[in-house]
């Protein structure tokens, strides 16, 4: 599911990205007996996904009247 959301192609596709440092890690590991699966949190990874917001218009100290 993390891999898709991130837009990988698989669970390898993301592995790699995580190991290169383009992809963020998992917060912690859910264990099931001898395996281990990882947590992703939704909030690290919509900040990784669009880590900027948009300016709003009025903050770019413009004043837009003077156009009309």
């Amino acid at each position: 599911m993390a891999a898709a959301y991130l837009d990988y192609r698989d669970t390898a596709e993301l592995a790699r990205a995580v190991g290169r440092g383009e992809a963020p890690p998992p917060i912690s590991y859910h264990r099931i007996g001898k395996a281990r699966q990882p947590v992703w949190s939704k909030t690290i990874m919509d900040a990784f996904a669009a880590p900027t917001k948009a300016i709003a218009p009025d903050a770019l100290g413009e004043d837009l009247t003077v156009l009309v």
